[in-house]
């Protein structure tokens, strides 16, 4: 698993973004991104969207005064498949 990968992983669990509760996508992705380089950042983007696919993240449309953003949090079905990714 890519380091940027696992931070996000970890900013989502030490928030508590579980289920109902989230965070927008392009804010942490870009705070977890910014000393990558170019090698690195298309790693993560690929690994980024495996995740997804596999459902261990939920994306979903959320609106906000700006218009509609994507918000991201953690598949509380898949806490299990999480923490084993971790190796916690």
């Amino acid at each position: 698993m890519n380091k940027a990968l696992r931070d996000l992983f970890l900013t989502l669990l030490n928030q508590r973004c579980f289920g109902r509760k989230h965070t927008p996508e392009k804010k942490l992705i870009r705070s977890k991104t910014r000393w990558l380089d170019n090698a690195e950042t298309k790693e993560f983007y690929r690994q980024y969207k495996q995740a997804v696919n596999e459902s261990l993240i939920v994306r979903m449309k959320k609106r906000t005064k700006k218009g509609s953003d994507w918000h991201i949090s953690l598949n509380t079905r898949m806490k299990k498949e999480i923490m084993r990714s971790l190796e916690w």
